[in-house]
């Protein structure tokens, strides 16, 4: 099979590198910036190259890797549907909810898929999480906190998409993988969403570099999340309550779990092998491809969790918290 990544940026490296190293498949790449472009297929010995996706497109491909920035993709996303293919998306899907609902029709309407790709669903810890709940290891869970912080997102992208609203930029919507991992957990449509953000170190944004949302879902669970730009260091923690256990969990510790009956924590590992994880997405775009499979996060998923995701930005912006 053969795949095209259109962008170059921080992302679109990460999965022609996954892509290379493992021998996943051929690969071509588009980026307009002819400089990265030439910087990046040197780097990984890709031959195939182009500066337009609209002359890329001209030539066969299995799939679409589309790693460009958010207002971008709705653009990419129609281009490349229109030519008959199914899409990998980088997350989020999209940098408006308008964008986002558009999307997710298109590919209704066209019979093709856009897996969004929020990667950590692919990540052991999270999966052993997620199993942990479902085989009902801590009853009836009604609480999943979550945070994730830090100014390693600002400093690794190569443009500033990150930090401007026309662009799809946004601590909620550049963080939104605690939201759709959470979602997942949950395991249930949400209901109402409150939020508070600021821009509490750069008042020259025009989006929030901090937020707390509290997220309700119809099974009376409930999401609260803390996301910021600013902490020195990156880092995720999880925490999640059930009736009959705990799980508590920070991505450079092994997860802990309270065993009610036992009356004890117990220690797992959890550690997390990133070229694993970016290679089994991949494999997973491929193996859906190849055997005309729905993706783990299809364009649905993914316009649900940007529905949270514009809700909770204007909760903050509007102050509406009671």
């Amino acid at each position: 099979m053969k795949l095209l990544i259109q962008g170059a940026g921080y992302i679109g490296e990460v999965h022609l590198k996954s892509i290379v190293t493992y021998k996943l498949c051929e690969v071509a790449l588009c980026e307009m910036n002819e400089a990265r472009l030439q910087e990046v297929a040197a780097r990984y010995h890709v031959t195939e190259t182009y500066t337009s996706l609209d002359e890329a497109l001209q030539h066969p491909f299995d799939g679409v890797i589309i790693c460009t920035p958010n207002f971008a993709h709705k653009g990419d996303m129609e281009k490349c549907i229109n030519a008959g293919l199914n899409v990998m998306l980088e997350k989020p899907m999209a940098e408006s909810l308008e964008s986002a609902e558009e999307m997710y029709k298109l590919c209704s309407e066209s019979g093709r898929f856009a897996f969004v790709a929020y990667c950590l669903r692919f990540a052991s810890p999270y999966q052993r999480i997620k199993k942990m709940i479902e085989e009902g290891k801590l009853g009836k869970v009604f609480s999943i906190r979550a945070a994730v912080a830090g100014k390693k997102a600002i400093s690794d992208a190569k443009t500033n998409y990150r930090t401007v609203r026309k662009l799809g930029g946004g601590v909620i919507s550049d963080f939104s993988h605690e939201i759709d991992y959470s979602l997942w957990f949950a395991a249930s449509p949400v209901v109402r969403v409150k939020c508070i953000g600021n821009q509490a170190v750069h008042k020259d944004w025009d989006v929030l570099d901090t937020a707390e949302l509290l997220i309700q879902c119809e099974n009376d669970i409930i999401l609260s999340v803390h996301m910021d730009f600013l902490q020195p260091y990156f880092g995720r923690t999880i925490e999640i309550y059930g009736t009959k256990g705990a799980i508590r969990w920070r991505d450079n510790e092994c997860i802990k779990f309270y065993d009610m009956e036992k009356d004890q924590w117990e220690d797992m590992d959890s550690a997390i092998n990133w070229d694993h994880v970016y290679r089994d997405e991949v494999i997973h775009y491929l193996d859906c491809l190849q055997n005309k499979k729905r993706p783990l996060i299809d364009e649905k998923s993914g316009y649900e969790t940007f529905k949270v995701i514009a809700a909770c930005t204007k909760s903050a912006e509007e102050n509406i918290f009671d």
